[in-house]
């Protein structure tokens, strides 16, 4: 990722010794770039020496959030109230404070984003790279605030679920509140309840990644998905089966450690509390959500006490993302283990050598992405992947 942060604190020359670095010590299958227009000169560089090496570079494309300002005109999503922005259940603190906003945008209005998808594929072919990464293909997440798992409530989305479905409107976020106060049992009335609603969300961002990959592929680039982890994935609009015939490849995020969003501990760890908030008890909140991402009491104690999940845990969401991606496909997405081990100022992830092991020897089978972004991963990260990489290639 290179922007006017990464200029001002590196500057050109640091960045491409890094880069440099990087493609000698890991011989990377892939790159994605996030780089905004005005930087196009110093993105060919990247993509050049990309080339030179093997490397197929993708340019990281906004969808639903933080996209460019001059694709910003789409309204953003509403809550059951009619509010747009954040909500307070749960909200994480820091939301909106940095570069990356996670301000969604309407799915129905962005069904007909034909702008957005053709800034895609030029910016792409502009500097070179040889497909488009799409990020923020999902609903918000309870980082966003409980009161957001139910948008998108505006009008023409609910009148676009009633067209679909031949129902009226729910709402998750109470729905999830009062069946939480269930406990264990509350998550099967849930599910059951809202199913078709989440099919609904589900093709809600299954019309819109099909669009950008349908355009993406005419002019011969190909195409990967940034993908929540498998057990919170449905709760943002993300089916793996649905999308995965899309994809080229998939990176699901497997962070384990992350108190930022997409990481497993702060979603998990903010949407029990928003219930809390809410007013459910304590012991139905533990009892529902330890139940609804099948995890024990003991690592949701731990999440709450900003002690992280299991490295180890990340075995178990790769496992699933290869179960539930579509296998009937004549050529299967390839599939990257994303794991966090950026040491950057703005975040409070620090993964020690011990953690990076325990996710590489979880990993064994798998290629890593490391994630989320190079520039600032320790030098020690680097060489243990590129050691573990020698080891298992020989």
């Amino acid at each position: 990722m290179i922007g006017p942060q990464q200029l001002n604190e590196l500057g050109k020359e640091l960045i491409l010794r890094k880069l440099d670095y990087v493609l000698d010590a890991l011989c990377p299958n892939d790159l994605m770039l996030s780089i905004s227009a005005e930087f196009t000169k110093l993105a060919n560089q990247v993509v050049e020496k990309c080339e030179k090496k093997g490397t197929s570079v993708y340019k990281w494309t906004m969808v639903f959030a933080d996209r460019p300002a001059s694709l910003s005109h789409v309204p953003l999503v509403k809550d059951s109230k009619g509010n747009d922005g954040y909500g307070s259940l749960g909200v994480w603190k820091r939301i909106g404070r940095g570069d990356e906003k996670f301000l969604f945008h309407c799915p129905t209005s962005l069904g007909q984003d034909e702008q957005g998808i053709q800034w895609a594929i030029d910016s792409a072919i502009n500097i070179g790279a040889h497909g488009i990464f799409l990020d923020r293909i999902r609903f918000p997440s309870p980082a966003n605030g409980l009161e957001f798992l139910g948008a998108c409530a505006c009008p023409l989305c609910r009148k676009a679920y009633k067209n679909s479905a031949n129902k009226d409107w729910v709402d998750l976020s109470s729905l999830l509140i009062n069946c939480a106060k269930l406990g264990s049992d509350g998550v099967a009335v849930y599910m059951e309840q809202a199913k078709p609603m989440l099919a609904f969300r589900s093709q809600a961002i299954e019309s819109l990644v099909a669009k950008y990959a349908h355009a993406a592929h005419e002019n011969r680039l190909r195409v990967g998905l940034d993908l929540f982890a498998p057990s919170i994935a449905f709760l943002v609009g993300q089916d793996y089966h649905i999308l995965s015939k899309y994809a080229d490849f998939i990176k699901p995020m497997l962070y384990c450690k992350t108190y930022a969003p997409a990481g497993l501990p702060l979603e998990i760890g903010l949407f029990a509390k928003g219930l809390e908030q809410a007013g459910v008890e304590k012991r139905m909140v533990y009892s529902f959500v330890s139940e609804f991402f099948s995890i024990e009491t003991n690592i949701l104690d731990d999440i709450m006490e900003k002690k992280g999940i299991p490295s180890s845990f990340a075995r178990r969401e790769i496992h699933k993302c290869m179960q539930e991606i579509d296998r009937d496909m004549q050529a299967m997405p390839y599939v990257y283990a994303g794991i966090e081990l950026v040491n950057h100022p703005s975040y409070d992830t620090m993964i020690d050598n011990a953690t990076r092991d325990s996710y590489l020897e979880s990993l064994i089978d798998y290629d890593i992405a490391v994630c989320w972004n190079i520039l600032y991963v320790p030098e020690r990260h680097i060489e243990a992947i590129s050691a573990r990489w020698k080891h298992v290639n020989g």
